[in-house]
């Protein structure tokens, strides 16, 4: 490899060494503190420094002379991740799921009006809750809809509720109070339940994928008969369908906001 080959790859890896630490950083870095973070000659990281707040990648303060990234980085990863096909991506992880609890997996995404069912994979030979790819969740009924709609707010539920909720079952939240007390659940164990509300002897787990922003793209679950799906087992099934669903956000460049646990909880201590 040519001198000029060398000094190439070595700019290139020195300026996206600089976008991961401005990255990490909290608040801005001067450039004494990025040399020093990444062990290299400060005149070099400068240099560096001032081709990406040429480029737009990163933003310096008049005044403080502090850089930090810019909000062009984050149009490109959404652009990038938008280009990912959300099915394909988690098409493995929904056959790792369904292979490691021995059920059905169904994959949703959030719509304005909702969501729509876009995957599926069954477990041959065995019984199991059949999800029309196309179908639009009942979001006060399902875990799918719970699930995709865990993080929203006021006006987002004004939009896509009924009022009044029907009712499915007997065991369907019917007020505007008890099911926002199911998405608190939700948030609180880090998956959605539905505890045969839509249909008679059927019971279902999931959970939320995020985007880069933090917001709910899409939701993972698991559907089955209430016999196999007892409430001791639920909140096995609800830790693996969070595992899962935490495992598919990272694959398509997204994080678990903080104010969502990542780490389910017993269902000794949160199911009702």
């Amino acid at each position: 490899m040519t001198a000029a080959a060398h000094r190439t790859s070595g700019n290139l890896g020195t300026g996206l060494d600089i976008l991961e630490t401005l990255a990490s950083a909290h608040g801005g870095l001067g450039v004494s503190e990025v040399a020093r973070r990444l062990g290299s000659d400060k005149g070099n990281v400068h240099r560096a420094l001032q081709a990406l707040v040429h480029r737009g990648y990163v933003d310096q303060d008049p005044r403080s002379k502090q850089y930090t990234v810019s909000a062009r980085v984050l149009t490109l990863a959404r652009s990038v991740l938008h280009g990912l096909d959300l099915v394909a991506v988690s098409r493995i992880e929904m056959q790792r799921l369904s292979y490691e609890v021995g059920e059905s997996v169904h994959l949703a995404t959030r719509t304005r009006a909702g969501g729509v069912y876009v995957a599926q994979v069954r477990q041959p030979g065995r019984v199991s809750v059949e999800t029309e790819i196309g179908a639009q969740p009942v979001v006060h009924a399902t875990a799918t809809g719970k699930a995709l709609f865990c993080l929203a707010d006021a006006a987002e539920l004004d939009r896509v509720l009924a009022d009044p909720l029907p009712a499915y079952t007997a065991t369907t939240r019917t007020t505007r109070a008890a099911f926002e007390a199911e998405l608190d659940l939700t948030r609180t164990r880090g998956y959605a339940l539905d505890d045969e509300e839509l249909t008679p002897d059927v019971r279902c787990v999931a959970a939320p994928i995020f985007d880069i922003f933090g917001d709910v793209v899409a939701s993972i679950g698991i559907s089955g008969p209430a016999n196999r799906f007892t409430h001791e087992r639920l909140g096995e099934l609800g830790i693996h369908v969070g595992v899962a669903a935490n495992t598919i956000t990272h694959h398509v460049g997204g994080r678990v906001p903080a104010r969502f646990d990542a780490h389910p909880r017993s269902p000794l201590e949160v199911h009702k």
